[in-house]
C-alpha cells in the first residue's frame, strides 16, 4: 500500500467535506440577503457543486492509486 497516496486522498476527502461546509454556509447567508442577485447565486452555487466533485472524484483515485 502506498502511504503517500492514501494520505493525500485523506486530504482531499476532508477538503471535499470542508468545502461543502463552506458552500452551505455561503449558500445560507446569501439566500437571507434579497441584495444578491439570484442568477449569480445559482452560477456559484453550480461553480461549487463542479469543484465539490472535482475533489471527491480525486479522493477516490488517489484511495484507488494507494491500492
Amino acid at each position: 500500500m502506498d502511504y503517500k497516496n492514501l494520505l493525500y486522498s485523506i486530504l482531499f476527502g476532508v477538503l471535499t467535506v470542508g468545502y461543502y461546509k463552506i458552500h452551505k454556509w455561503w449558500l445560507e447567508g446569501r439566500d437571507e440577503n434579497p441584495v444578491f442577485y439570484k442568477r449569480d447565486t445559482n452560477i456559484g452555487t453550480f461553480k461549487n457543486w463542479v469543484i465539490i466533485i472535482v475533489l471527491a472524484i480525486t479522493s477516490i483515485v488517489f484511495f484507488f492509486k494507494s491500492l
